[in-house]
């Protein structure tokens, strides 16, 4: 079943003053691919009077402010990766970013990009990318705008998922580019729920790790999952000892901390700094 994309892209932009550049925006618009291979909507526009580096701070800020995850960046070379966070019902939505600088301005090229079987429109997409490039600013107001954009981070919010879900979630991204698991998670924070398997020492942490049911043991799958399985586990600082010493094998616990790190060749991944969650009275 194709997934809709734009009931899920944030539309709250109508209102934004029109510029110059939106005008041109429209007219540099283009779509290639299908909703049967992944389509490619883009366009790009001209700002006057702005750096790469003030228009990079500009589009952080921007795109956080639309809730997308910064990925990746590399102001020398002005390229950023932006994307909408994945749910229950819809995959990620990833944004391409190039900045470029001609003269005294600053060429931005966007491009959103949706897998096969993700549904858009391009009456829909064009409005939606053009308002987001009539953001930014020029000028000593760019200026300004780039570096308090700079600052701004991913938004600190916390996904509660169940462990297994979750472990599943990763594999079939794994299978699509296991480099990207690390770089799209890196430093989010999981509430995670499940049942507790080993509980051991990993130098001066604890490694706590979750149960998790090879695939081809669970009664209902997902069609097309054929992924090995992913474990997960939780590292404690040596601080939070005395709450790992009541963990107990087999015990259902919810345990909250950041994405550390994911191991495509052991089929694992880590929290780190974990705290136990527990139940609201």
């Amino acid at each position: 079943m194709a997934h809709r994309v734009l009931s899920l892209l944030p539309l709250t932009l109508a209102g934004v003053a029109s510029v110059a550049w939106a005008g041109e925006c429209e007219n540099n618009f283009s779509k290639s691919g299908s909703v049967f291979s992944g389509a490619d909507f883009s366009s790009k526009v001209t700002v006057p009077d702005l750096s790469v580096a003030d228009a990079m701070g500009q589009l952080r800020g921007i795109m956080i402010a639309e809730k997308m995850d910064v990925i990746t960046e590399d102001a020398a070379t002005g390229t950023m990766l932006v994307e909408q966070r994945s749910t229950n019902f819809v995959r990620a939505v990833p944004t391409l970013i190039n900045v470029s600088q001609e003269g005294a301005a600053a060429v931005v090229e966007m491009t959103v990009k949706t897998e096969k079987g993700q549904f858009a429109k391009a009456d829909a997409m064009r409005p939606y990318m053009c308002q987001l490039m009539a953001k930014i600013k020029s000028g000593k107001e760019g200026k300004l705008a780039g570096a308090q954009g700079a600052r701004t981070q991913n938004v600190a919010d916390t996904t509660f998922k169940d462990v297994y879900v979750f472990s599943r979630e990763i594999a079939r991204e794994a299978k699509g580019n296991a480099l990207a698991v690390n770089a799209r998670h890196k430093g989010r924070k999981y509430s995670l729920k499940g049942r507790v398997d080993y509980i051991q020492e990993d130098g001066a942490e604890y490694n706590v790790s979750f149960d998790i049911p090879d695939e081809s043991d669970v009664l209902i799958k997902v069609p097309g999952d054929d992924q090995p399985r992913v474990g997960v586990a939780c590292l404690f600082n040596s601080n939070q000892l005395a709450n790992v010493l009541t963990f107990r094998k087999g015990d259902y616990a919810t345990f909250t901390g950041s994405f550390h790190r994911y191991d495509d060749f052991k089929r694992m991944l880590w929290l780190e700094n974990c705290v136990q969650t527990k139940k609201k009275k």
